[in-house]
């Protein structure tokens, strides 16, 4: 009786501490780069779901382990957390160990979200959990609240019972793929009980723990004594500080410690970095006299300085040579842009005498006598200039005149082609008599130059550009290489980064419903890999680029998928909502399958099966149907196909797949264009490296905006229609090597006039 009463007590106090509602996250966290920081409001809420969500695809598919920590130390303490179930005839502690996320489905920019499947590892009473793969959100409110949702489920004895179950995240390692947040869980169900406290999340690689402990157990071996407990830790967020010293010298060209009028002043000052953390835009100011401080300039930046680092400025000045005897002071002050300056001014206080007055003979001008050869040469030593090979032009310039020439610099004119690869001119600079100096141009020509003899003229000038001694003239000849292109892909686009929604686009008499079934009741189906994730890719795009409100859009994915609901929706919950001004858009992906006696085409609801014609719901009912509807356009898109050859469709036992088309003659005169994957014997295909349907994939790509084929920004349907069926086959026979088609239903006039109608619409 008292260990049952010890029981309850322990429930009501975990479940009743099963929540988050309380707990508030004075600061975010972030380590990257080996430093830690804590984020402020300048920091990017996008950058940061980006990071997140690289580091959860980077520990997609694999066991992350969890650890009982809190946030003050974040140390390793026990490995997995703890939470109170009654789910059978004994109440006991249940543990997770680890949680997997089994698909990063998408990253949603316009609502700051992930969505992602989990899984978590879990024992009760020390006995493994059965539990099953769910949906999960990660949503950044602000950059003081990231939080993490999802409802596990599993059983135990014979009590099935769910665990909602939050993080409130506060710490993000990026370096060593550490997540630090607060967590509750509640039991639902069958069961209940719950827990909260805080977790430390290890992603993708081996357990930290283990080897952590592996360096500590050493350290027990050699000091028994002094180590009574194992734990690690990940260190919390320090804050590096620099630690500035400065040395200053301050020096005169003389060296008698005086200085003089006309004599040459130095400032050495060498700033050294002694701290862990980096200094930021070093400043150093001088003040002081003013007329040695208008010499030297009142301030001079240095730049950061790494922790360990040294930088020198130097200052020089000639003071006049009237600068009057007597004692001058200059105070040197070392700023740091964080804060982290250094206290004391330091001031020199400097001797200065008068200059003695000398006679000095300054030559005038004294006329320089200059001289060049040039040397132009190709790669290929065929004296003619090739497309895509170098070439250099090699001027060597002397000087045999009496007098130095200042600011030389060699020109070329010309072919305009020949000079905009060489470039115009190259500078010098001052020769003196008897010295030689050389210029050098060098360029690789584009393949495709002009087939043409170029003329290359060669002078020198000096500043005034007048001083030219001769020039020269080279004549050339210049042919194009030929070009041989090719195409290789890198990668393909990333449909599911969500594009933002359209600004000034919303159809509010527009509706949609999209299905996608992965999964059948019937284990003799096979799965469709890709339908419902498909399926939630595209109704994002109709909401963000199609413009239709979120409201209007009914998504079905596959336990929601039955007959019964078909029928609901198509036939009772689009009729009451739709007006002569809507816009209808029916999307479907997953199995279809044909009648080899009627020849007709039937969609598989989740619970059909392809011998019961009776579990099935035909597509010419869905056309009737919709044809009934009030609205101005209705667009349907299958990515399935119904021959029954395979892939996105399935057959009765015993019957060969069919060559079928789903045309009907409930097209041919009312409001429905049909686009379809595929059509005849062929197949609708996966496109396994980017996890979507072919068809699917490139109908995304489009929306988006490749589509766009006069360029208004406005998706078309018949745009869209012909960048689908021209990528799809191209793709399908190039690196499936397969025939795979899109279609589109009927071809009549009427339905050719509806081509214009706007499926999406990009900012």
């Amino acid at each position: 009786m008292t260990k049952v009463l010890i029981l309850l007590l322990m429930f009501a106090f975990l479940s009743g501490c099963a929540s988050l509602e309380n707990v508030k996250v004075e600061h975010l966290t972030l380590c990257e780069n080996q430093r830690c920081r804590y984020l402020t409001d300048a920091d990017s809420k996008e950058e940061l779901l980006v990071k997140i969500f690289n580091l959860l695809k980077g520990s997609e598919d694999k066991d992350n382990e969890l650890f009982k920590s809190s946030p003050e130390k974040r140390t390793f303490e026990n490995k997995g957390i703890g939470y109170f179930v009654q789910g059978g005839p004994l109440p006991g502690m249940a543990t997770r160990t680890s949680v997997r996320f089994t698909d990063i489905l998408y990253i949603d920019r316009e609502n700051m979200e992930i969505k992602f499947k989990v899984w978590d590892k879990q024992t009760w009473l020390a006995v493994p959990l059965y539990t099953s793969t769910t949906d999960g959100i990660l949503s950044i409110k602000s950059l003081t609240e990231i939080r993490v949702n999802y409802s596990a489920f599993g059983t135990m004895l014979i009590a099935p019972w769910g665990s909602p179950t939050e993080w409130l995240i506060d710490y993000i390692d990026l370096d060593n793929k550490v997540l630090g947040a607060h967590y509750s869980i509640k039991v639902v169900g069958t069961g209940f009980g719950g827990g909260s406290g805080y977790q430390l999340v290890k992603l993708s690689e081996g357990s930290i723990k283990d080897k952590q402990l592996a360096a500590v157990d050493s350290k027990i071996i050699n000091e028994p004594q002094k180590i009574e407990t194992a734990q690690t830790a990940v260190e919390s967020p320090k804050l590096l500080q620099p630690s500035l010293s400065a040395n200053i010298v301050f020096t005169e060209a003389s060296g008698n410690r005086i200085l003089e009028g006309g004599e040459v002043a130095a400032l050495r000052v060498e700033v050294e970095n002694k701290g862990e953390g980096a200094a930021k835009d070093v400043q150093i100011i001088l003040s002081g006299n003013p007329m040695l401080v208008g010499y030297f300039g009142e301030r001079k930046s240095i730049g950061d300085i790494k922790p360990g680092e040294k930088k020198t400025a130097e200052y020089k000045a000639v003071l006049p040579p009237q600068t009057p005897s007597g004692e001058i002071d200059i105070k040197v002050e070392i700023k740091e842009a964080q804060g982290f300056s250094l206290p004391d001014i330091k001031t020199l206080k400097i001797a200065t005498r008068r200059a003695e007055t000398k006679e000095t003979v300054e030559v005038i001008s004294e006329i320089p006598r200059l001289v060049f050869s040039t040397q132009l040469k190709d790669q290929n030593n065929n004296r003619v200039l090739d497309g895509g090979e170098e070439v250099s032009l090699r001027v060597v310039i002397e000087n045999k005149g009496e007098g130095s020439a200042k600011d030389l610099q060699v020109v070329l004119s010309g072919n305009k082609k020949l000079i905009e690869y060489l470039g115009e001119k190259k500078f010098v600079g001052d020769i003196k008599p008897g010295e030689k100096k050389t210029a050098e141009f060098k360029t690789v020509l584009p393949a495709r130059i002009p087939s043409e003899s170029a003329m290359l003229r060669i002078e020198l000038k000096d500043t005034a550009e007048n001083l030219s001694s001769d020039v020269k003239i080279l004549k050339v000849a210049m042919r194009p290489k030929e070009i041989k292109e090719s195409v290789e892909i890198i990668s393909e686009v990333n449909v599911d980064d969500i594009p933002l929604k359209t600004k000034n686009f919303i159809r509010k008499e527009s509706f949609a419903l999209v299905i996608g079934i992965s999964k059948y009741r019937e284990e003799v189906i096979p799965a469709v890999k890709y339908a419902s994730r498909d399926a939630e890719v595209v109704a994002k795009y109709l909401e963000n680029v199609g413009g239709i409100p979120r409201d209007n859009i009914k998504l079905l994915t596959d336990t929601s998928v039955t007959k019964s609901d078909l029928e609901a929706y198509i036939e009772d919950w689009l009729p009451r909502r739709i007006s002569k001004d809507s816009t209808v858009f029916i999307y479907y992906a997953g199995h279809g399958t044909p009648d080899a006696e009627s020849k007709e085409a039937y969609i598989v609801p989740y619970e059909g099966h392809p011998d019961f014609p009776s579990k099935l719901y035909p597509l010419k009912r869905m056309y009737e149907s919709l044809n009934k509807l009030p609205a101005k356009n209705v667009v349907v898109m299958l990515d399935s196909c119904f021959s029954g050859a395979g892939s996105r469709s399935v057959t009765k036992v015993g019957s060969r797949p069919l060559i079928l088309s789903i045309e009907n003659h409930a097209l041919e005169n009312g409001k429905l264009n049909v686009i379809a994957a595929s059509t005849g014997s062929q197949i609708s295909s996966d496109y396994e490296s980017v996890k979507h349907g072919l068809f699917t994939y490139y109908l995304l790509r489009g929306m988006r905006g490749e589509a766009d084929k006069d360029g208004n920004g406005i998706i078309e349907l018949g745009e869209l229609y012909d960048y689908v069926k021209t990528n799809v086959s191209d793709k399908a026979s190039l690196d499936l090597n397969r025939d795979q088609t899109p279609v589109l239903f009927p071809f009549s006039d009427a339905a050719n006039s509806r081509l214009k109608m706007p499926v999406a619409k990009i900012n």
